[in-house]
């Protein structure tokens, strides 16, 4: 149930010094920052040894690279809270992929070659009309949107209609236990960081909702960006800049609230890498501020 042998040797190259500076060389990224490393078990062998919780409802976690492989742990979260409101959770084996890592990069033809794979796989899915939950703003945001207008294949375009956030689905069922006493609310304090995906082509109210029933006071960051930017951050010769735009509003704020006992809120996988990097602090999802109040921590 571990991570494949290759990614193992490369995590393990990265935990190296020297390695580590020849594998940020030959990859094109800045040597001043830790690499990124691979979770110790994937999202997809943890939730095959999970088993299948006894429900007619079912929902499909959309399996992104980020919290499938890397950090593993605001999928788990989901996939804890989705049982909790009784919903049985079914996750792609096969590789799928919304393409944005392509086509952020201009890669058109290789991002409709992984739609096409991804078509392949989801159809099953579409055709038994089931909702799919996504918990990276920037790949919900891609598989709603822009991978309608790079495929023709019904089956993208039946997912884009298929797909919400985890906070859009969650938001609603949440309230309506803590309205009839299932829930009891948190009283607790956060930081939001909001994804720029989100911000510009999603609707952050649905975690503003989510927060709200259930007892946490927010507070957001207005300067925008992290300033990690997808992989630009990592780039040879953006380290400097993209530390230096964290430290606008962001880091500050990160590490007054971590003082002060308040939580830290990041969705965006880039954006809780570059918290951590900068501050130290590892900010949350919101699924796992939810799970933690559903436990009562």
């Amino acid at each position: 149930h571990k991570v494949p042998l290759l990614p193992r040797i490369i995590d393990m190259s990265m935990r190296t010094p020297v390695l580590k500076t020849i594998i940020a060389k030959v990859g094109g990224l800045d040597t001043s920052r830790p690499l990124i490393r691979f979770a110790p078990t994937s999202l997809r062998k943890w939730h095959k040894r999970r088993g299948v919780n006894q429900t007619t409802r079912t929902v499909v976690l959309w399996p992104d690279s980020f919290n499938a492989s890397l950090d593993t742990s605001p999928a788990t979260a989901a996939v804890v809270v989705l049982e909790a409101l009784g919903f049985n959770v079914e996750i792609p084996q096969e590789f799928v992929c919304c393409g944005l890592t392509w086509h952020s990069t201009g890669q058109l033809d290789m991002t409709q070659r992984v739609l096409k794979q991804t078509a392949k796989v989801m159809k099953p899915y579409m055709d038994r009309g089931l909702t799919v939950i996504g918990i990276e703003p920037s790949c919900t945001t891609m598989l709603t949107g822009e991978a309608t207008e790079l495929s023709d294949d019904p089956a993208i375009h039946q997912l884009a209609k298929s797909t919400v956030s985890f906070a859009e689905f969650v938001a609603p069922l949440i309230k309506e236990k803590v309205d009839s006493g299932e829930i009891k609310p948190a009283n607790i304090s956060a930081l939001t960081q909001v994804h720029c995906h989100e911000k510009s082509l999603g609707d952050p109210q649905h975690s503003a909702k989510l927060l709200d029933a259930l007892g946490v006071s927010q507070s957001d960051i207005e300067t925008g960006c992290c300033g990690l930017a997808g992989n630009w951050g990592f780039e040879k010769g953006h380290a400097e800049m993209s530390m230096a735009l964290g430290e606008r509003e962001l880091f500050p704020k990160v590490r007054a609230a971590s003082a002060e006992g308040s939580a830290v809120i990041a969705d965006g996988f880039s954006c809780r890498t570059h918290i951590d990097q900068g501050t130290g602090f590892a900010p949350q999802h919101v699924a796992e501020i939810v799970r933690n109040v559903l436990k009562g921590d």
